[in-house]
């Protein structure tokens, strides 16, 4: 049977740790509308006793709002984390949690970050005081010893509206409304011309480039030479890099994933700051690791300081360790990566 459990306070605990207002952990007051984290101490040695533990609750002021909890588990190699939710009274709610167990690894603070890319989830009219089942994470005997001796920190968050009554279903069509796709593919009423490296030239419109990027918005004011010109040319990106930036910009996805060239699509995210393209790029380029391509895929994540991307590769590079006798292994020139490829093996 499920019971809560008061934290142990350690009278010793460095006062350098003490948790931010948007973390939750154990009884500490963090309120439903500010919280960012969920903090899940000693997770290392729970996976090996696998039980139900807390994580801690939110408030509402100084009313107890929510209470979240988890359970560890071990299914052959693979480690199972199931988190749970407890609502205090009757109540409907959406509530976010990170999606996918693809993390970080913050060796100043000793943390580990699931990646900030949410899931949400939906309730409606729950009963006062349930136990609700919310996701579950799986990890590898590797994760888990990336966990060691390290805080793990999932990304939460509580989706508020005005109505409780928008379905996601509601929420989807509106967000097909917005597909711009067939602006791309006939842009009419385009006001901008992009050409690329090798001439091709794309005829786009400035608004939607300037609502999807600061750095376009930038370029785009009145008194630049690319907007009184209305065109820029691109000397260092290739008409198919191009392409397939911009149809992420109309469209919000990449239609050709195995083609695509998610190396540079995710320098052209950092550049222009497109934070959706660069969550797919490192989600593509993490998925299509191989001993082939792994230390240049290690080397682009540190270029660009993709640090999950970083992460699953060093894992990648330690499961396979024949990769570190290939001729890429020599082309790597930074010190501090190598330091960093080097203390991860060792761990």
């Amino acid at each position: 049977m499920y019971e809560q459990h008061l934290p142990v306070l350690d009278p010793h605990a460095d006062q350098v740790n003490i948790t931010p207002p948007d973390v939750v952990n154990g009884h500490r007051p963090c309120q439903t509308r500010e919280v960012k984290w969920l903090r899940l101490d000693k997770i290392y040695q729970k996976f090996y006793r696998p039980n139900f533990y807390d994580i801690g609750g939110t408030y509402m002021q100084d009313v107890p709002d929510y209470w979240f909890s988890f359970k560890t588990e071990q299914v052959g190699i693979t480690f199972l984390l199931h988190i749970f939710i407890r609502n205090q009274g009757v109540t409907s709610f959406n509530v976010a949690l990170s999606c996918g167990n693809k993390f970080k690894v913050d060796r100043k603070t000793e943390t580990v970050y699931l990646q900030h890319y949410l899931k949400e989830f939906q309730f409606r009219q729950l009963g006062e005081m349930s136990h609700t089942y919310l996701t579950t994470y799986d990890f590898s005997e590797l994760d888990i010893q990336c966990l060691k001796n390290r805080k793990l920190h999932i990304a939460v968050s509580f989706p508020f509206t005005e109505s409780t009554d928008i379905s996601l279903e509601v929420i989807n069509s509106i967000k097909l409304k917005h597909d711009c796709s067939a602006l791309f593919a006939e842009p009419i009423g385009s006001d901008f011309v992009i050409e690329s490296a090798d001439g091709v030239k794309f005829q786009i419109h400035r608004v939607i480039l300037a609502s999807h990027s600061e750095v376009f918005k930038a370029m785009l004011k009145g008194d630049t030479a690319e907007s009184q010109n209305s065109y820029v040319k691109l000397i260092d990106v290739s008409g198919e890099d191009l392409r397939y930036m911009l149809e992420y910009i109309y469209s919000g996805t990449v239609i050709d994933l195995e083609n695509a060239n998610f190396g540079n699509l995710l320098m052209l995210a950092d550049r222009f700051n497109l934070k959706g393209l660069w969550e797919l790029s490192e989600y593509a380029l993490s998925e299509h690791l191989s001993p082939d391509n792994a230390l240049d895929i290690l080397m682009i994540a540190d270029m660009h300081e993709s640090d999950f991307l970083k992460t699953e590769a060093l894992k990648f590079i330690k499961e396979n360790k024949e990769i570190l006798s290939s001729s890429t292994f020599e082309e790597i020139t930074n010190h501090d990566l190598l330091k960093q490829l080097c203390c991860f093996l060792s761990e």
